[in-house]
């Protein structure tokens, strides 16, 4: 299961990964930051399929460790950017709060909080956004409502 924690969205509001539960399949992007060429393309691919994950009834969180990088990110991607203050989010992805270069981490998380795929950017299994909704629509054929 996915465990639960805050994570502060643009306007400091608190959202927890518990929100989602029972609503949306989640795909949780964990990045130490948006600057790195590739973490920028990579989320640029998953805006340019955004109406495909709408489609699957899952939500995009780009989760970020500084809110200079939330702030940068929010201007150009159309999902939740939230900031991971006290890093909880991070740490389950095996980063330390502290690392700079931080391969992103991708969970796809169906909406009764299963983690059911966990891929860093670059595997195999996350060569590309395609593989990342092949997981949302087989967790939606597996289990429809």
């Amino acid at each position: 299961m996915m465990p639960d924690f805050a994570l502060v969205s643009m306007n400091g509001r608190r959202v927890r990964i518990s929100d989602y539960r029972g609503r949306s399949n989640l795909v949780l992007i964990l990045c130490a930051s948006g600057n790195s060429k590739e973490t920028r393309s990579f989320l640029q691919e998953v805006f340019g399929r955004r109406s495909e994950f709408e489609g699957e009834e899952a939500q995009v969180l780009v989760i970020v460790l500084k809110a200079d990088d939330q702030a940068e990110l929010r201007r150009n991607l159309p999902f939740p950017v939230l900031q991971d203050e006290e890093g909880h989010a991070h740490e389950l992805g095996g980063m330390a709060a502290n690392e700079k270069d931080f391969t992103p981490v991708i969970y796809v998380v169906d909406r009764y909080g299963e983690i059911r795929h966990i891929c860093r950017q670059g595997m195999p299994s996350c060569a590309n956004v395609g593989a990342i909704l092949e997981w949302v629509r087989y967790i939606n054929l597996e289990c429809p409502e």
